[in-house]
């Protein structure tokens, strides 16, 4: 697990290693145990590093034995120990343990579709004399932004701050991410919130020289040994259980390779129980669990202590306080790249306190998506509702959604039968929205205090077995249910009873991870708290519904606009609606305090 950056112009190597540095410092927080730089020629490579595998010897830049080749890597392959036997068998010989090698090795033996052999989350470029190859996983868990100067220069980065802190970088703001956010609640296809900032698309290549950089490239990994044919075979509902049984107890498997300890985020809901019972059945022993809420009764926090009570797994639990929620809202937007909803600060939060203890942790991201998990599978009706309130604000903003997402929105809002649309909304919510909802901000969060969040549902073979089912095995319209595939499965594997069961029966209220009634505090200090005008006479007001998240877009482009992605250090939520309130912070604590 690392942050990567690289440098790709003529003759950049002979005045780009302050450049080179500075970018890789910035992500010093993917990687606080080690850092390299490599220049040579047209390119120059960075890497920051968190030891995961092969902890003393896997340093980055990683060269091959004749020195033509090197590789820099951000994620995890889950099969580098059988791809390091099968290329050992080729003739290859391996100086580390680090899965980052296999990669090496793999171009060295299939060039550019040395992809396709993959198992993992990852970003990687190898430096091939002066070409050099970038790629991104399947899924996008991990991310990858690159962007070109007015001289040419090629710029490559894990995070878009790295970027912004490269100084003839434009860092203006993208109004057709804004337009696409209105109606998607994200920036669509390639775009972020950067005009001059693109991201490597989701299972893509891409070549790269001083003479410029070629198209994006799909690629598609080659069929898992394990699977053999599954994905095309017709099978029963309750075969497909067995099968998705075996599927899961694989994956979790495959996760949990690493030199160091793993531990599990427990929110007391289906997603994490299952985790938790395929890991306690594979480690044979207990491991680390950890849970956030923002009261110490509520319902989920409740479950996951009598599911880790019931497995006699130690349990850590970090209940937010207002003051604490205030206090990480600056460092959260700055991790999150993005003027984010709050819903994800917990989750930031409590990836702080797992890093206290561990490198690793398991993460149930991507079950909603990938199982049929939310309201809008069953009833279309609020989506639509939430369109005919956004259209107007787009005619006042002039600006109309990209083609990616009039494609989005034409299977979401068409009139096409219900059958259609399900298969449509879950094909379209595993692309664009998984990535930029879900697994770039669970990255983000997580890499922001050097800690691994791997997403075992979001393994590449069980995503390939899922999405081929039937989707009536998954949401089921006549008789309401949702995620049913994944809930049969759970019962089975707990036999029917006990706290297992009792969270794969109920319905998971979600505050642990979204922080409901901690942002409903700090939504009502905004309207007490900042001028009755605030929306009307700010450019983008008519945009947003509320105060609070006029305030995160404005605290946004303090930090990214003003600030060109720097930490927040110093930087105070409370002073900043202050500012913007006209009046001094004390007389905004009456108002936080109102509960």
């Amino acid at each position: 697990m690392c942050g990567i950056v690289a440098v790709i112009g003529e003759g950049v190597a002979e005045g780009s290693a302050s450049l080179l540095r500075e970018m890789t410092r910035t992500l010093a927080h993917r990687g606080p145990d080690d850092s390299g730089v490599h220049l040579s020629g047209d390119v120059g490579l960075g890497s920051r590093r968190l030891s995961v595998i092969d902890v003393e010897g896997g340093r980055q830049p990683i060269e091959s034995t004749d020195g033509r080749l090197r590789v820099i890597a951000n994620g995890e392959i889950y099969n580098h120990r059988e791809l390091r036997e099968s290329l050992r068998a080729r003739g290859h010989t391996f100086v580390t343990g680090s899965d980052s090698e296999v990669v090496l090795h793999l171009y060295e033996e299939y060039g550019d579709r040395c992809v396709e052999h993959l198992r993992g989350m990852y970003a990687f470029a190898v430096a091939d004399g002066d070409r050099v190859l970038l790629a991104r996983d399947p899924l996008g868990i991990k991310p990858l932004y690159h962007a070109r100067l007015d001289d040419g220069v090629l710029l490559f980065a894990s995070e878009i701050k790295a970027l912004l802190r490269v100084p003839g970088l434009d860092g203006e703001l993208d109004p057709q991410a804004f337009a696409d956010t209105l109606v998607l609640g994200h920036p669509a296809g390639d775009h972020t919130y950067f005009r001059h900032i693109r991201s490597v698309p989701p299972g893509h290549t891409m070549t790269v020289s001083a003479a410029g950089a070629g198209a994006a490239v799909p690629f598609r990994t080659a069929p898992d040994p394990v699977g053999s044919g599954e994905e095309a075979a017709p099978v029963s509902f309750d075969e497909a259980v067995d099968l998705l049984i075996g599927r899961l107890g694989d994956a979790v498997r495959s996760h949990l390779v690493a030199d160091v300890e793993v531990g599990l985020t427990l929110s007391g809901g289906l997603d994490s129980a299952v985790l938790a019972t395929l890991m306690r059945r594979e480690r044979g022993g207990p491991f680390r669990v950890y849970s956030v809420a923002d009261s110490d009764g509520h319902p989920d926090l409740v479950q996951a202590r009598a599911l880790a009570t019931s497995m006699g797994l130690p349990h850590q639990v970090s209940v937010l306080d207002f003051d604490t929620y205030l206090q990480s809202v600056p460092a959260y937007l700055w991790s999150a790249e993005a003027p984010a909803g709050l819903g994800g600060l917990p989750l930031y939060h409590l990836a702080g306190l797992v890093a206290r203890d561990l490198k690793v942790c398991l993460n149930g991201e991507g079950a909603d998506e990938l199982f049929g998990g939310y309201t809008e599978y069953l009833d279309r009706g609020p989506r639509a509702r939430y369109l005919a309130t956004q259209l107007p604000k787009l005619r006042r903003l002039a600006a109309l959604p990209s083609p990616r997402a009039r494609e989005i929105l034409d299977g979401l809002s068409g009139e096409r039968p219900y059958g259609d649309y399900l298969e449509r909304v879950l094909a379209d919510n595993m692309r664009d929205q998984l990535v930029r909802l879900h697994l770039e901000p669970l990255d983000k969060s997580s890499m922001a205090v050097g800690l691994e969040m791997r997403v075992p549902f979001m393994d590449d073979s069980l995503v390939r077995f899922v999405t081929s089912l039937p989707t009536t095995y998954k949401v089921d319209a006549r008789f309401g249910f949702q995620k049913h595939l994944l809930r049969r499965a759970a019962l089975r594997l707990c036999g029917g009873d006990g706290p297992l069961a009792d969270s794969v029966l109920r319905r998971k209220i979600g505050a642990p991870s979204s922080g409901v009634r901690l942002r409903g505090r700090l939504e009502r200090l905004c309207e007490r708290s900042l001028p009755d005008d605030y929306r009307e006479r700010h450019e983008f007001g008519f945009c947003f519904d509320s105060n609070l998240e006029l305030l995160v877009f404005d605290l946004f482009t303090e930090i990214f606009v003003t600030g060109r992605g720097a930490y927040p250090h110093g930087l105070s939520l409370l002073d900043f609606i202050a500012e913007r309130a006209g009046r001094p912070v004390a007389s905004l604590v009456p108002a936080a305090d109102v509960g």
